[in-house]
């Protein structure tokens, strides 16, 4: 799901509600797998269901009921792919395809924690972890055989332009980073030469205290953000708070004694970290991610982004051969194991009229069965496998289930 700030936040699962989340999902009737990623402009769940409406209406009922929010607030949102447009799309976002920062390195980063969380909480199977896994190496291939990432810029770099265009040069301002996870670092080092101060707050501020020592920052207890906003020109927020941080409240108080001098808050968080009210004081001016997402330069028409489509293009063909030799291998080995039944009885049948064999000559029997069931269902079995590559085997696989009495499972 891609939508308006406002609409994201109210849909988004912050990382501490993931394993929540996550049960929620894989406890529904048609999901056997799913996999969460929530950014802070997207809010997508992938999964391995039973049955395709019916593991639609679990995923819908999912993004309704997990954070109370009316299917009717989203429907015109939505976007739902299955199958290979599924996998193609994953395929695009892991390589920056599809964020507003085409070819930003951080979504590849958050693909490979999705599929983390999801191995840890036990909803990520076979799956998942083979989408999710070709996804990332379709990502490091995009990179490294194509120009996509060059001279890229991160959210974080698009906001501070925004903030600029309202405060001028950031050169000898005071910037507050309230957050010290991949944004607020990524921020550390880009103003760490470049703002005259730098402060940094953070909810456990040991964690406040390692990024300052890093950069040459001053911490900031949580205690005292309020203080923190007072003394700054420029505020970047990229936490996993579920709430806001930076009441209409807060900054009013904070800047009562500097109306003249101007505050920019940058919210690079969903949910976002500052209330989008704070923009009615004087002197306020609020950047979220609607507001960063209208000055970026998507580039999705560029060279290199055709040449990274290409790649997903490619890694998309081979992921469909997988998946369809994978729909044809329960018929595989439900076959090979009627013919092993079959061996095994008429082999007990036989063993009255073999009293006369020894034990090393009834292992040789027996391994000679099994050697001509295994030539016998070898070629039938490639074949299979072949068609299922090339052109989809089920209709194959279904004769076969049909005159063999298989189980359709």
């Amino acid at each position: 799901m891609s939508a308006p700030v406002g609409l994201l936040e109210r849909l988004a699962v912050p990382s501490e509600h993931l394993p929540k989340a996550l049960a929620s999902l894989v406890a529904r009737d048609h999901v056997l797998e799913a996999a969460v990623l929530s950014t802070c402009n997207r809010v997508e769940v992938y999964a391995h269901v039973t049955r395709y409406h019916g593991g639609m209406a679990d995923l819908r009922g999912f993004l309704a009921e997990f954070n109370g929010v009316p299917p009717e607030d989203f429907a015109e949102h939505c976007y739902d792919y299955h199958d290979d447009r599924a996998a193609a799309h994953l395929f695009a976002v892991a390589s920056g395809l599809d964020s507003m920062v085409v070819g930003e390195r951080q979504i590849h980063l958050q693909v490979k924690q999705a599929l983390r969380v999801a191995e840890a909480q036990g909803a990520a199977g076979r799956v998942l972890r083979t989408v999710f896994g070709r996804a990332l190496g379709v990502g490091r291939r995009a990179r490294a055989e194509t120009g996509i990432g060059e001279g890229a810029s991160s959210m974080v770099d698009v906001g501070l332009d925004a903030a600029e265009a309202v405060l001028g040069d950031l050169a000898g301002t005071t910037v507050l980073l309230v957050g010290t996870g991949k944004l607020g670092g990524m921020a550390a080092a880009r103003l760490r030469k470049v703002a005259g101060r730098l402060l940094v707050a953070n909810r456990t501020f040991e964690r406040a205290e390692r990024l300052a020592a890093r950069t040459g920052a001053q911490p900031v207890p949580f205690a005292e953000l309020a203080r923190g906003v007072g003394l700054a020109d420029l505020v970047l927020t990229s936490t996993g708070a579920a709430h806001p941080l930076l009441s209409l409240e807060l900054v009013d108080e904070a800047t009562a004694g500097r109306r003249e001098r101007p505050l920019v808050l940058l919210d690079l968080a969903v949910p976002r970290d500052v209330d989008p009210a704070c923009g009615i004081v004087p002197g306020v001016t609020v950047l979220d991610i609607d507001a960063v997402r209208e000055l970026t330069d998507t580039g999705r028409t560029g060279v290199e982004a055709a040449r990274a489509r290409a790649l997903v293009e490619e890694e998309t063909a081979r992921f469909a051969a997988w998946t369809r030799a994978v729909h044809v291998e329960p018929t595989i080995a439900a076959l090979r194991e009627r013919a092993e039944l079959v061996r095994r009885s008429e082999s007990a049948r036989a063993s009255g009229r073999l009293g006369d064999l020894d034990e090393r000559q009834r292992r040789a029997v027996d391994a000679l069965t099994r050697r001509i069931v295994n030539t016998l269902l070898h070629d039938p079995s490639v074949r299979l496998k072949r068609i299922a590559d090339t052109r989809g085997g089920e209709v194959h696989a279904a004769a076969l289930r049909e005159l063999f009495d298989l189980p359709d499972e």
